[in-house]
């Protein structure tokens, strides 16, 4: 069974062992993404030093729509030019997991194989295959830890020449958010805002970065409505720690939770969720409305309507209370309950 410790993974993407296929996949797609890149670069990089030449292929959830055969082909089939082929694959409705089953017992391979995918149970099928294969390996990405967090602004800001002390680190985690890419990506502002001095202040931080309280509400919600307890929670402690009131986390819940009715309502009246999505007002865009789709997916009319009645309920409670301590326990509980209940529903 070859399923990646958390320790392992940055030396695995550095120095891969000989696997021939990799699975890299959890909530923080950001970190799947980062991870797939990185990992698809070592490769290439290795396959230079032996053969002379590479090439890094993605393949598209539409090109194996359109051709299904696409991926074992590639797979099997030497380059024209002797390239080694790196393949990176997203796990989308049109990869045949059954197929890739049997695909993977039939190695070595002339490419090497990477599928990136979301969050995954211990039972998902896709997760099972990789970690029990003798040549395949399971890369699971969770949501930065604190020292995860350290250690991305030590390598962001050093490889600009920065240095931070303590207390200004202390300000710009509580200003990060849960996903890897989102927090490269404020990261990268700040150095670039501070090229040329020689250390970040706390009024840098201030002043380019976004303010991450609506992005960590967004972050809270999004994972607790698609069945992710673990990255919700981890996110609401922080975002607690740094001063973020509970009180509107409760409000956006719910908000979302009328949004979802009103799609499902749509859906069972025969429009298409992409349709619903599609219509949505304001705009959904991007990450937000990908969430929007799954959550969909995942959600019925009926039990949209209990889950409202839940955090209703439980707000007036939390309300009624005027305790700030056991509000956030209760949200904490709510949290629980409804991500506990969208993880059982997932299909």
């Amino acid at each position: 069974m070859v399923a990646i410790k958390p320790a392992e993974i940055d030396r695995l993407i550095k120095s891969p062992a000989r696997y021939d296929a990799y699975l890299i996949y959890g909530p923080d797609q950001g970190l799947v993404n980062e991870r797939a890149i990185q990992l698809s670069k070592t490769l290439a990089a290795k396959a230079e030093k032996k053969n002379g030449a590479a090439e890094q292929i993605q393949i598209l959830n539409d090109d194996l729509a359109t051709n299904p055969e696409r991926l074992a082909l590639d797979l099997k089939t030497i380059s024209m030019f002797g390239e080694r082929k790196i393949l990176r694959v997203a796990a989308g409705p049109s990869l045949s997991i059954p197929a890739l089953e049997t695909l993977l017992k039939e190695t070595p391979f002339e490419s090497d194989l990477i599928i990136e995918a979301g969050d995954l149970k211990k039972t998902a099928k896709l997760r099972k295959i990789f970690e029990s294969g003798k040549t395949t390996a399971a890369i699971p990405c969770y949501t930065d830890t604190t020292a995860a967090l350290r250690s991305l602004i030590a390598e962001v800001l050093s490889s600009a020449s920065l240095s931070i002390d303590r207390e200004t680190e202390q300000h710009l985690l509580s200003k990060l958010g849960a996903d890897r890419a989102l927090s490269r990506k404020e990261l990268e502002k700040i150095a670039l805002y501070a090229s040329g001095k020689q250390t970040v202040s706390i009024a840098d931080i201030d002043n380019i970065l976004t303010d991450m309280s609506e992005i960590a509400m967004d972050q809270i919600i999004a994972q607790t409505l698609l069945g992710n307890p673990g990255p919700a929670i981890s996110q609401l402690k922080r975002a607690i720690s740094t001063g973020l009131n509970p009180a509107p986390i409760f409000l956006n819940l719910l908000r979302q939770l009328e949004q979802l009715h009103k799609g499902a309502l749509a859906v069972s009246h025969g429009q298409t969720i992409a349709t619903v999505a599609k219509s949505q007002r304001p705009p959904l865009f991007f990450e937000r409305r990908d969430n929007f789709i799954k959550q969909l997916n995942i959600w019925q009319e009926d039990h949209l309507s209990h889950a409202i009645n839940k955090v209703q309920d439980v707000m007036g409670r939390a309300r009624r209370r005027n305790n700030p301590t056991l509000e956030i326990c209760e949200l904490e509980q709510l949290i629980l309950s409804l991500a506990g209940f969208a993880r059982q529903s997932r299909r």
